[in-house]
């Protein structure tokens, strides 16, 4: 059962009209996120950036000291994702076939404007609040 929940961050909700989306829309788009994914065992936080790009979406997971958790691309034709890259200690086959499923199903709700995914078999909350857009001159 695909469980989206609905969570607005005051962050994204605060702007001043150059806030960003909750998905990238158009070609080059990129979306920032604080990115949380809570496991029974263990959580994996930092900041994703998710970066349209033709018929795809590359999206990257980054931890608090700059290291590279995931990296991804999401087919929006087949709605699918496929891992490049996932950190020793989740690179596990057992392990990438459920993030592999639970990203794109987190992907399929970002789409639709929420930013929440729980995997109710397994435990795992993915949550991803868009950061404010920051204007610099």
């Amino acid at each position: 059962m695909l469980m989206c929940l609905l969570f607005v961050s005051p962050l994204w909700a605060m702007g001043d009209g150059h806030g960003q989306g909750v998905f990238p829309t158009v070609e080059g788009e990129r979306v920032r996120y604080h990115a949380y994914i809570e496991m029974p065992r263990a959580t994996v936080s930092g900041i994703a950036v998710l970066m349209r790009e033709g018929g795809v979406v590359r999206g990257s997971l980054f931890n608090e000291f700059g290291l590279t958790a995931l990296d991804f691309t999401y087919d929006l034709q087949r709605r699918r994702v496929t891992l490049h890259h996932v950190v020793a200690m989740m690179d596990k086959w057992y392990v990438r076939r459920v993030i592999r499923r639970d990203m794109a199903r987190l992907m399929r709700c970002l789409e639709q404007g929420e930013t929440q995914y729980r995997n109710e078999g397994r435990r795992i909350n993915y949550q991803f609040l868009p950061m404010a857009h920051e204007v610099t001159e």
